[in-house]
């Protein structure tokens, strides 16, 4: 569907919105008073700003502005310069194109600002005709953009972790929605393949939302290295530790449902959904932890006086009295974070010595774009139409680097077009006097951003019902540029979906070994991080611990992400599907078993304990190895994987005897990791590959 009829307000981008809104009001005020053409103007240069900010933009400020203002005016300028010079103007287009699209690689921020000149480059076509003085044009885009430039960082200076406090908000909501999701793992008959797939696209959600937060404290950490640490990093880590909590799994579920009378199964469900409420709360009620863990602690109760109930079910209430105090107490967590890089970062040299390597999926898509774009441009010059440069924009913005997301936009962009069209026409039909249409754009465009991520078709409406009043209030023949630009949506559309097919595709097939190989490598660290601290009997989130745990987090995430995109491109890409289907589950379950395991970990009380322990961490390690290897290498140096393997059964059953008390947990857990990682090892051997 185009409408998203579940809204939540949070989600909606306001500090982007309302500024832009509020200083396309302030501007449109001015135009009203002194020139109206230049103020519409202005508010373009506002919009494309807007669409630049980022959180990367406050790092470096003057930076920043410097380099977002002269890219706006290189761009702007270059298209004044050139327009009359169709040859030159298609020669530069190309090469700019291509440059710009390759930014990403530099930063995030680079590549906001890159694709955003692109955006001021097509308002300079199509407002080209209509200015007397064509420079003036690339003046008044800039002026617009600085002042919304100006305007962010006074407001980022006033509140500087309000971007940081939103993300994280968001990410505790999500962790609440999660718990919720596996409470209905304890109601009766429930589809527990089905919940755990939901439960595993969630899970994917929040390990990229720490992902994002995670970079938001890089930034932090550059702008305040006067900081060690911050509430915002505290909350960060918090956020990491529940997840894996939550996350982690000590049951057969089917089985559960046999075995746990209707009561006990009701009355654990109550208790999970009140833990998942606290979590998502903004404020608690302290009374709330001794009402929750008197109700944890009667399930213990109730399960002691029955019979066959699983001894993990006890490790389950173990593990919420761990959530319940994590909910309501501070953590301490030692050895700050310090340094968070989520980007590696090139040098100038590098990036121009990438620049023709086609193997590089950005230069691909780079490729893709700067050609597209070119081909637009001749059929503009075909059509000799002004408002024909929509076709332009409609490409930039509707190809993304994946089919998934092309497909996505291209849907959105074109429902969104065509309900703006209409509206625009109702609007014209009303013939409102200058000053009634004017007084309605801050209002699109605060709706144009509020939208823009949310519910693209939303954003598309407003910013044509914006365009339809500029041209209407300029004296142009709003109702005819209307329908070109419906028609050269529709063509760009078409252009989009073909380009992503047949120019330099990047199917998702193609990079399925490398993603599950980095899968394996990442569970490995994490394995054997749980297992150092097992036996070094430390318990405390140490760096390199945190580390690890996020890695493999975030590849399960990647994983997702990657079957997820799969399921949108054609139907004879998608021979990997039926298997990467499965190996999301099972690499969920594995990575479910091991965070159990992380978050009972204590000393072992016997030697020889931890020595089979370490054997079986070893084997463990091999398992991994072996699978990383056999996906990733080619020809004879690609090892044999067959697909039975019981020398991990009989290394658990020499270890349960050397284990005590709470011990037990560990040779539980490892029990299904053993079981997963021979389920992986049978679809390796099995699988299309």
């Amino acid at each position: 569907m185009v409408l998203n009829l579940k809204l939540d307000p949070a989600k909606l981008n306001w500090t982007i919105a309302c500024k832009a809104a509020g200083l396309a009001m302030f501007i449109l005020s001015l135009g009203l008073v002194f020139n109206l053409d230049f103020a519409l103007t202005a508010t373009l240069g506002v919009v494309a700003a807007g669409l630049a900010d980022s959180p990367d933009f406050y790092q470096h400020r003057v930076q920043s502005t410097l380099l977002m203002m002269a890219s706006f005016s290189l761009a702007s300028i270059s298209v004044t310069l050139l327009f009359c010079w169709p040859w030159l103007f298609a020669i530069g287009l190309f090469c700019s194109t291509y440059l710009f699209m390759r930014m990403p690689v530099l930063g995030q921020k680079y590549g906001a600002i890159s694709l955003c000149s692109l955006i001021i480059a097509i308002y300079t076509m199509l407002g080209y005709n209509t200015y007397d003085n064509p420079w003036l044009q690339p003046f008044w885009l800039v002026v617009g953009a600085l002042s919304y430039a100006l305007l962010s960082l006074l407001i980022n200076a006033l509140y500087p972790t309000r971007w940081l406090d939103k993300q994280l908000d968001q990410i505790f909501k999500q962790i609440s929605l999660y718990q919720l999701t596996k409470t209905r793992l304890f109601q009766r008959e429930a589809n527990i393949t089905d919940i755990q797939v939901k439960l595993t696209a969630q899970s994917a959600d929040i390990a990229e939302q720490l992902g994002v937060i995670r970079h938001g404290l890089y930034v932090y950490q550059q702008r305040n290295k006067q900081h060690v640490g911050s509430s915002q990093m505290d909350r960060f880590f918090k956020a990491q530790l529940l997840h894996e909590r939550l996350s982690s799994s000590h049951l057969d579920y089917q089985r559960l449902q046999r075995v746990l009378p209707r009561t006990l199964l009701a009355d654990t469900r109550a208790v999970l959904v009140r833990i998942a409420r606290v979590i998502g709360a903004k404020h608690l009620d302290s009374s709330a932890e001794q009402e929750l863990i008197t109700a944890v602690e009667q399930l213990e109760a109730d399960r002691s006086n029955l019979k066959d109930v699983p001894p993990r079910f006890a490790y389950m209430l173990k593990n919420l009295h761990k959530v319940i105090a994590l909910c309501f107490h501070e953590q301490h967590f030692p050895e700050p974070e310090q340094s968070f890089s989520p980007f590696t970062q090139i040098s100038l040299k590098q990036y121009l010595s990438q620049a023709v390597d086609l193997s590089l999926s950005v230069n691909r898509h780079a490729l893709r774009m700067a050609t597209l774009m070119l081909l637009a441009y001749g059929l503009i010059q075909l059509s000799g139409d002004e408002h024909a440069y929509w076709l332009m924009l409609s490409c930039l913005l509707v190809v993304k680097p994946n089919y998934h997301d092309t497909k996505k936009r291209v849907d959105k962009r074109v429902y969104g077009t065509i309900a703006g069209v209409g509206f625009a026409a109702a609007l014209s039909y009303l013939q409102l006097p200058d000053i009634a249409l004017t007084s309605l754009i801050p209002g699109l465009v605060l709706l144009f951003f509020l939208f823009f991520h949310f519910n693209y078709a939303i954003s598309v409406a407003m910013i044509t019902v914006f365009v339809a009043i500029s041209l209407d209030i300029q004296g142009y023949p709003a109702n005819e540029a209307l329908i070109v630009r419906a028609l050269v949506t529709v063509m760009g559309a078409l252009m989009a979906m073909a380009a992503l097919r047949y120019l330099w595709p990047d199917w998702q097939h193609k990079q399925s070994r490398k993603i599950i190989s980095q899968l394996f490598a990442n569970i490995a660290n994490y394995q054997t991080a749980i297992f150092n601290q097992y036996f070094n009997a430390d318990v405390e989130e140490t760096t390199n611990f945190r580390l690890s745990r996020y890695h493999a987090y975030q590849s399960e995430a990647e994983l997702v992400r990657h079957w997820q995109y799969m399921l949108a491109e054609p139907s004879r890409k998608q021979r990997l599907s039926p298997d990467l289907y499965q190996l999301v589950g099972l690499s969920h379950h594995l990575l479910s078993h091991l965070s159990a395991l992380s978050t009972h970990r204590t000393q072992l009380q016997s030697n020889q304990a931890a020595e089979r322990l370490a054997c079986l961490g070893e084997l463990i390690q091999n398992e991994l190895q072996l699978m990383h290897d056999y996906l990733l290498l080619k020809g004879p140096n690609r090892p044999i994987v067959q697909a039975n393997n019981e020398s991990f059964t009989r290394a658990i059953n020499q270890l349960l005897p050397q284990l005590v008390g709470n011990e037990l947990l560990i040779a539980y857990q490892l029990q299904l990791i053993g079981k997963d990682l021979k389920k992986i090892r049978q679809l390796l051997v099995n699988g299309k590959w």
